[in-house]
């Protein structure tokens, strides 16, 4: 380790945290600030390595300080030392977490790099603390709205730099600030779906709206000039879903229509134009890249069943190369081939067989617990508030688990990050249900109430007209 990374680390956690830190509790606006910080580095990765292995192949290279720690940190210790916060260490779901933890931190029994195990470890830790920073800033600000502009900032924000790669640059494939198209696929099917979901079904202001048809749209192109199979599939069908449990959920009406029908002649004129290029990217994708695919899933299934606990998180390229030592990837590789492999491409099978099948088991329940909260959440907020970003977020996650099948950039740092953003919030509404039924059922009845009391001076001033007519005649 350098020593300039070393003054650089205990500058961060000697001043700049503690500093941060104050001035979050003496101005709530610079805790606003923090939460934007750390949302908008979920999607542009600015760490402090230490240890660095840029030419590792595996899903962490080195132990990494991110920016978004750096906004996370000193947010949840505000609320923490803060008198009129209420901070929970254990949000809903944190079980399940903790139960995946665990199988990744049993693996290294198995691991033989150890150090590389040790960044997935790392870099699970300050997840954690990410999760925790949203949860409670949350659930004690209770104000989505501020959410929805950063995230559709955020998507303005790719736009952008998604249009200058593609017509300053003259890139191919965009990622926009990501490391991969595939990456940004995964994370636009999140956020671009949470803000259709948002534009259908929610009742906000016009400048909002305005926000929200502009990301959208931004999202839309990058799906289409990232020219990712799987992204175009899954982000199209994701749309799909969003249309048709507005609908189911919240009914017909002309705002919901109006916005189907443009959006389907926009999508239509946008990968008609690119469709040349699509069309290639289906049709003229190489044989190999299939069978890699292929060869590396059996890889993977092997490693799983020859290991109890699995051959140690990031650890997966020793035993998919190993220049002939190991014959997992038999049908693949040859003698001769590299001293480390590919990953196999998908995020289950990939924990599998660094985790082993029961850590495969404990990432499922994780999952499918939030997806299982958000189901029920689309339920009790049916024509209510909230409606739409359920709705959003259900989508969201339907696609990123649906495309976990296919890429495994999940684990990828920008990815994880968002993912955990996204549980957050997920835990919030689930724990806020009550509530926000309890709010909207009172503001119904004073609306009601109000409806009365000017239909009652209508009558009023209705019988005093007949009144007058009658005296004067």
């Amino acid at each position: 380790m350098s020593i300039v990374k070393i003054v650089a680390f205990l500058f961060i956690f000697l001043y700049a945290i503690p500093i941060m830190t104050v001035l979050c509790c003496l101005f709530p606006l610079f805790r606003h600030i923090c939460f934007a910080g750390m949302l908008y580095f979920t999607s542009y990765e600015v760490s402090l390595n230490f240890v660095p292995m840029p030419d590792w192949i595996g899903t962490a290279r080195g132990y990494a300080f991110t920016a978004v720690s750096l906004f996370a940190v000193p947010l949840l210790l505000s609320m923490f030392f803060g008198f009129n916060f209420k901070i929970s260490l254990f949000p809903p779901g944190s079980f399940f977490y903790f139960l995946y933890y665990l199988s990744v931190l049993l693996s290294g029994i198995n691991a033989i790099h150890m150090h590389q195990w040790g960044f997935e470890v790392y870099k699970m830790f300050w997840m954690y603390i990410t999760f925790l920073a949203t949860y409670n800033y949350l659930n004690n600000s209770k104000n989505l709205v501020y959410f929805i502009y950063l995230v559709c900032c955020i998507l303005i924000i790719l736009f952008l730099v998604g249009v200058y790669q593609k017509y300053r640059i003259g890139l191919f494939q965009i990622s926009s600030t990501f490391p991969h198209q595939n990456s940004l696929s995964l994370y636009l099917e999140v956020f671009g779906l949470l803000v259709l979901g948002v534009l259908m079904n929610e009742q906000i202001s016009r400048i909002l709206f305005t926000f929200c048809l502009f990301a959208f749209g931004g999202s839309v192109l990058l799906i289409v000039f990232t020219y990712s199979r799987g992204g175009l599939v899954v982000f199209f069908g994701g749309i799909a879903i969003v249309c048709a449990l507005s609908i189911l959920f919240n009914g017909f009406s002309t705002r919901r229509l109006t916005l189907m029908l443009i959006g389907l002649i926009v999508m239509l004129s946008i990968v008609g134009y690119a469709l040349p290029r699509i069309i290639q990217r289906f049709t003229k994708a190489p044989e190999a890249s299939k069978n890699t695919r292929i060869y590396l899933a059996l890889a993977a299934r092997r490693m799983a069943n020859d290991f109890d606990l699995g051959v140690g998180a990031n650890n997966f390229c020793e035993y998919s190369g190993g220049g002939g030592k190991y014959e997992y990837t038999k049908e693949h590789y040859l003698y001769g081939m590299p001293e480390f492999g590919a990953i196999v491409e998908t995020t289950y099978l990939l924990v599998a067989a660094e985790c082993g099948w029961w850590g495969l088991g404990a990432l499922l329940l994780w999952f499918l617990y939030y997806y299982l909260s958000v189901i029920i959440s689309m339920f009790v907020f049916r024509k209510k508030p909230f409606s739409g970003i359920v709705i959003g977020l259900f989508a969201g996650l339907s696609c990123n688990y649906w495309h976990s099948t296919l890429e495994w950039s999940l684990k990828q740092f920008n990815n994880f990050a968002e993912q955990m953003v996204v549980y957050a919030l997920i835990g919030v509404i689930a724990v806020n249900r009550k509530k926000i039924k309890a709010v909207y059922k009172r503001s119904q009845q004073r609306a009601e109430q109000q409806r009365s009391k000017l239909q009652q001076a209508r009558q009023a001033r209705a019988a005093l007209q007949q009144s007058g007519n009658g005296s004067i005649g």
